[in-house]
């Protein structure tokens, strides 16, 4: 057997194998020896059949099936021979299968990247520093209030605050366009949810009024295909209502399930969960710069095997319609989640090189208390505890994170840290992407 080796680039390779024509045909005489034992052929006992005979009525198939186990054979024979690692399955090409020829044949793959860990100490991270006070608590609690508001129709004129329930429909160059119309669409003027200028448009309407006008949308608009045109617009008002927020007493304080202590009781309970979250946060905002840290000081070459799987997972997790497996199909998974895939798969490399080459193992106590901590999200811990020992790939999944956690603290401990004074509000509500960004909502009306 005889194998060659080419860098294709720096994570392809190809390797070619030659087989001798004498060991094909040897493979070929041994299985049909082996068949003739076995078939029943008409005008002759069993295993007395001539093998030209065999050969004439099996010959196709026997040489199918010899060709097809050689070159798994010789493959995984000249991948250990080489010292090679394919990720995913090698593209196979046949040069010759003649019978009576060698048989040759390339598998194009590609291999892991190699690589050293670098730059652990030019990692910068500002640990946002904060704490809940009084004007969080209350925030929270209108929050609450606005989330427990009840709408009741109004005569009087739309103004800013009021929800209102109205027909549309636009229209460019006289046709219409897609999100362009609705019946009864609830709109809370002043929330955003609509363009500004179709919002002020409705203020100081009343139930029953029509009005029409034209709107030009943004330049920048997340709606590509109306993006900067000009669209008129029909709207009729059906109702308009005004909130009623729900008082803070005893009484709201027992319906998020505060037994004791009324408001008070409520505040505390508030603030509890406020500091949990502000902890959750300001972990997760140094873990995230710890990571692009290390990303940005370890540029490595990414198998594009790994990116498609990555891509494909990303896309069943936010539930993407599996739709036809075509290019176009592939073409817009990749435009919406390649960005991300090459991400975590850049950060599953570095990690699981640092975890190896440091020597970092799950600590099974910090295990156990993060397996704790998801349980008890749950209405009945115990058994989401029984259930994850009865699933390897759940408590997997549990190492991972604590793998994980451990090599961004290693990372930390190396890395220049400082702090930056901060407010809870910041640290829970980073800055929302334009729209127009990947993950705007396709389903968002044209006039949001």
């Amino acid at each position: 057997m005889q194998v060659s080796v080419e860098t294709l680039s720096d994570l392809e390779r190809r390797v070619t194998v030659q087989v001798p024509a004498e060991k094909v045909a040897e493979e070929i005489h041994s299985r049909l020896q082996s068949l003739s034992r076995k078939v029943k052929v008409d005008g002759f006992r069993p295993g007395k059949a001539p093998l030209k005979l065999l050969k004439k009525i099996y010959g196709d198939q026997v040489r199918y099936e010899t060709v097809t186990e050689l070159m798994k054979n010789s493959l995984e024979a000249a991948l250990i021979q080489e010292n090679l690692n394919p990720l995913g399955g090698p593209n196979i090409q046949s040069k010759n299968l003649e019978e009576g020829q060698d048989l040759e044949y390339s598998a194009t793959f590609e291999i892991m990247p190699e690589f050293e860990l670098v730059g652990f100490e030019t990692i910068q991270v500002e640990r946002p520093v904060a704490e809940v006070v009084d004007q969080d608590v209350d925030d929270m609690i209108e929050t609450l209030r606005q989330q427990r508001v009840i709408w009741s129709p109004v005569e009087r004129p739309a103004q800013m605050g009021d929800q209102l329930h109205i027909d549309f429909n636009g229209q460019i160059d006289g046709q219409n366009f897609p999100g362009g119309s609705s019946e009864n669409a609830s709109v809370v003027l002043g929330k955003g949810v609509m363009l500004k200028d179709f919002e002020d448009q409705l203020i100081g309407l009343s139930a029953g009024a029509e009005i029409s006008f034209d709107l030009t949308f943004p330049n920048d608009y997340h709606a590509k295909n109306i993006a900067g045109q000009t669209a008129h617009f029909q709207v009729k008002v059906n109702t308009v209502e005004e909130a009623n927020l729900p008082e803070v007493d005893d009484a709201f304080a027992e319906s998020f399930d505060i037994k004791e202590g009324g408001v008070a009781g409520l505040r505390q309970s508030l603030r509890d969960n406020m500091e949990r979250e502000l902890r959750d946060g300001i972990k997760a905002a140094v873990k995230h710069q710890v990571l692009q840290g290390l990303l940005a000081a370890n540029p490595v070459p990414l198998p594009q095997a790994l990116i498609e799987v990555e891509i494909e997972r990303l896309a069943r997790q936010l539930h993407f319609p599996p739709g036809a497996q075509d290019e176009k199909n592939q073409q817009l998974k990749t435009q919406l989640f390649g960005t991300e895939a090459r991400r975590r798969v850049a950060l599953g490399l570095l990690l699981s090189r640092l975890a190896t080459t440091q020597n970092i193992k799950a600590d099974e106590q910090r295990v156990q208390t993060q397996l704790e901590t998801v349980a008890a999200s749950y209405q009945d811990p115990a058994e989401v505890i029984r259930w994850h020992a009865q699933n390897p790939q759940a408590m997997e999944s549990i190492h991972a994170l604590v793998i994980e956690d451990q090599l961004v603290e290693w990372l930390l401990e190396r890395a220049q840290v400082s702090e930056k004074p901060s407010t809870f509000a910041e640290i829970m509500k980073p800055a929302r992407p334009q729209a127009g960004a990947a993950d705007q909502s396709a389903s968002e009306e044209s006039t949001e």
